[in-house]
């Protein structure tokens, strides 16, 4: 009998979830001890800083987490305070405005794609509110000196907290993201080797491809997500931080490239001559032997031998093969070149030192409405959560204000957030029955010793952090974690009140709840707006991909065009099967951006102004023309531009060949608008075949 993988995490433990489960109860119990020596008024806020910062073990992402925890305690610290300065005498106009620091907060979260630096903002957000809420509940701690005790005190217990967590994971059986790295760029490789051999293969379909490149963006992104805490790892932090983002840009490089070859064997296999089959061949079972090798070097000898045999086939064409051809080989050529570079990145993160090239990172995709729902549902459970205190003014109503707006906004950037809290509720329900009937009788009897209150914290809590250890089980041990130590609220004066432990789980698992009914009600913007937004967004980068140092155009475009995908496939996944084409829009921008920049590579820099007029008059045709496939029509400025540009190239030093190669190569761009123009309108089921009403368009200049 098989177990569930789920509860294998806890009954079978690797040695890995073991060690972190140690490691966590270790930070919590220094963090705990030092609270209590300290007399600080609330230690248990210790334990549950030390429990985030622990949820990513690695020392580079703990150290970064903590700085950001830090830093967003005292900004959040610091509004409390102004807002208590300011409003004190006006209890609702202070929750009002803590109200609009949780929604501001939640929103700017949104804008970031790393969980650290949104960790922050939620840790700005609760510490205000934390400083606020409890000043307004405790009238006889109003004055001056109260206010600021209450202030100091919950800034003191998260930084305790934050800092014991990282004193534990920097002594402890350290792990480090330069492992981690390694792990991501591997898995990212492997998933784009398996992808460019799925697009050469005949017998793929197009959702199988499609399904490979959510899984290899899910792997470019977490690369490059953990890429920046790999900085606090040492002087060799910076190189493997530059060698992660070029692996992640190569990729995205690869991805476009292999599209051209795999639509050109799908929808126009009568062009194809036999020597283009050799190489499809070639080039297929390369990519099949590369993923399967283990190891890394033998990966780079066959990628540098395919490269050179496409180098000796390129060189020994006859000079009357078909234009269509030779812009075969180029492009296959260039595929190569990047999945070298891919491999190169790849091995540098075993040896920082040898990157030099600085790519930018991958940057996220800011849209307001997205920040807004984001905001609006956080700034929501929390003014709920202040209704129910105000009208109820019952202390455990302040438990309501606290974990449910802090999940609303740690979990908004997951896949599913509702299911997370699903899961998260059900396990917050057993943390109040097991503190009822396990932990408080014991505790009770412990008399004040310190070792007998860590041995009855650290029994059910250790199962929770073996489910943390887990992706796949993080939600049902965070759900119990910290609701279990709020319940608890170990420290030096325990009151072990039935009464209190009851309501405030009852609160908390209701605040969760509530949490994850707002998911389900409020949820970002999927649908036609924000998919013109995007569109939009691609073809003004496409206008200005050409306007930087050439150097860095590439990396320029692929850094923005990352995180659009990703939210073309979540506009995709909220609509029908025959009408999921947005994945392809946002792919085939990026391979438009490429080929522009080939093109532009042939203008040379001492062209004539009517030369450079004419590119950028067809820069221009370009992105409207994308645009307007986009709405599913086309136009022919983009046929007329192109014939322009040929025209003015005449007599510009570009050779024949050259010529030949741009001119199959507008002509592509063509029948791409006519495809996925045709896509869109008529609703085509099969995306990769080509409708058969669409012909090919000769330029001519």
């Amino acid at each position: 009998m098989t177990l569930d993988s789920r509860l294998a995490t806890i009954l079978t433990p690797d040695r890995q979830s073991l060690l972190f489960a140690l490691k966590g109860i270790l930070a919590m119990a220094l963090a705990l001890w030092l609270a209590m020596l300290m007399q600080l008024e609330r230690p248990y806020w210790a334990l549950i800083s030390a429990v985030f910062l622990q949820i990513r073990p690695e020392t580079g992402l703990v150290i970064e987490k903590g700085l950001c925890q830090i830093g967003g305690t005292l900004v959040g610290g610091a509004v409390g305070l102004m807002i208590l300065a300011w409003l004190l005498p006006y209890p609702l106009l202070a929750i009002v405005c803590l109200m609009l620091w949780i929604g501001l907060n939640a929103g700017a979260s949104a804008w970031l794609r790393q969980a650290n630096f949104i960790y922050g903002f939620a840790m700005a957000g609760i510490t205000a509110t934390l400083i606020v809420v409890i000043s307004i509940a405790n009238p006889h701690a109003t004055s001056s000196i109260g206010i600021f005790h209450v202030a100091t005190a919950r800034v003191s217990e998260i930084i305790l907290g934050a800092t014991c967590a990282t004193l534990v994971s920097n002594l402890f059986w350290p792990a480090h993201v330069a492992g981690l790295l390694r792990n991501h760029a591997r898995n990212a490789l492997n998933q784009t080797l398996a992808y460019l051999e799925l697009e050469l293969k005949p017998a793929g379909t197009h959702a199988t491809r499609h399904q490979q490149v959510d899984s290899l963006l899910q792997e470019i992104f977490a690369l490059s997500d953990d890429s920046s805490a790999v900085f606090y790892e040492g002087s060799q932090g910076p190189g493997r931080a530059r060698a992660a983002t070029m692996v992640c840009h190569k990729t995205l490089s690869l991805i476009a490239r292999i599209r051209v070859i795999g639509r050109l064997m799908r929808n126009h296999d009568d062009l194809l001559t036999d020597e283009i089959r050799d190489v499809l061949t070639q080039l297929r079972q390369s990519f099949l032997r590369m993923r399967e090798t283990r190891s890394a070097e033998q990966a780079m000898e066959e990628a540098q031998q395919l490269r050179h045999t496409l180098r000796t086939a390129r060189k020994a064409q006859r000079s009357t093969v078909p234009a269509l051809q030779r812009r075969f080989y180029l492009v296959a050529l260039n595929l190569t070149s990047d999945l070298i570079l891919a491999l190169e990145a790849n091995r540098a993160l075993y040896h920082s030192r040898e990157m030099q090239l600085r790519p930018p990172s991958l940057k996220p995709y800011r849209d307001w409405q997205v920040a807004a729902a984001v905001g609006l549902r956080s700034a929501l459970v929390f003014l709920i959560a202040a209704g129910l205190w105000v009208g109820t003014a019952s202390p455990m109503a302040i438990m309501l204000m606290v974990m449910p707006v802090m999940f609303t906004i740690l979990f908004a950037r997951l896949p599913e957030p509702d299911q997370v809290l699903k899961r998260a509720t059900l396990t917050s329900v057993l943390a109040t029955p097991i503190s009822l009937f396990f932990a408080l009788p014991l505790l009770a009897m412990a008399n004040g010793s310190f070792p007998l209150l860590l041995m009855v914290l650290a029994a059910p809590l250790f199962v929770a952090l073996l489910a943390i250890s887990k992706k796949e089980t993080l939600a049902y041990g965070l759900g119990f974690c910290t609701p279990y130590i709020i319940l608890v609220q170990p420290g030096n004066d325990m009151d072990f009140d039935v009464a209190r432990v009851a309501s405030n789980g009852l609160a908390i698992t209701a605040g969760i709840f509530i949490a994850f009914l707002m998911f389900r009600l409020i949820t970002p913007p999927n649908g036609a707006g924000l998919r013109r937004r995007l569109i939009r967004h691609t073809a003004n980068d496409l206008r200005r991909v050409t306007e930087g140092p050439r150097a860095q155009q590439e990396d320029w475009f692929n850094a923005r065009m990352a995180d659009r995908l990703r939210w073309l496939t979540v506009c995709d996944k909220a609509l029908p099967e025959t009408r999921r084409h947005f994945t392809d829009l946002g792919l085939t921008g990026l391979n438009l951006g490429q080929v522009s920049l080939w093109i532009h590579s042939h203008l040379h820099e001492n062209s004539s102004p009517r030369v450079r007029e004419c590119a950028r008059q067809w820069q221009d045709a370009l992105a409207h023309g994308y645009q307007l496939c986009a709405q599913g029509k086309t136009d022919s400025q983009f046929l007329n531009r192109s014939a322009e540009l040929l025209r003015a190239l005449q007599g510009a030093g570009v050779n024949h060949t050259q010529k030949l190669q741009i001119t199959g190569a507008l002509e592509r761009i063509d029948l791409t608008f006519q495809r996925m123009a045709t896509r869109l309108k008529e609703g085509v089921t099969d995306p990769d075949i080509v409708p058969g009403d669409l012909t090919e368009r000769p330029i001519q200049p």
